[in-house]
């Protein structure tokens, strides 16, 4: 009898450049999606990474992620306090951005609107607002 051990689920990796950084402080994080219902619940993040801001364009490296459809919501913590700061209408006071660099003018896009496919190794530019 013959048993093989197959790896149904393919591993890729997906390499995000964060882009329009114009003040050069601070950390940039990304979190990453999977699903509606996980979206913008950071608690729920496939996964959530932080980089220290040393130049105008930050590079993100996220390896073992399986084939499916993402999206990633990443902010510039300017104040150190791991949060993004909004103003009394909810409207943010730090940088942020989103994956397919959506419109941001009547709110945050839908999982949707930022979703993206990875089926083999990907790279996606994401710009600061």
């Amino acid at each position: 009898m013959l048993l093989l051990s197959l790896n149904t689920m393919a591993q890729n990796t997906l390499e995000v450049q964060v882009t329009e950084i114009k003040k050069v402080h601070g950390q940039i994080g990304l979190c990453i999606y999977n699903s509606e219902e996980a979206y913008m619940h950071s608690d729920e993040a496939v996964l959530c990474q932080w980089a220290d801001v040393k130049d105008s364009r930050v590079p993100f490296k996220l390896e073992s992620l399986p084939s499916g459809d993402y999206a990633i919501v990443i902010f510039q913590d300017l104040n150190g306090n791991k949060e993004l700061d909004t103003n009394f209408m909810g409207i943010p006071k730090e940088p942020y951005g989103f994956s397919n660099n959506p419109s941001t003018r009547f709110g945050p896009p839908s999982f949707e609107g930022a979703s993206f496919k990875v089926g083999s190794d990907t790279e996606i530019g994401i710009e600061l607002k």
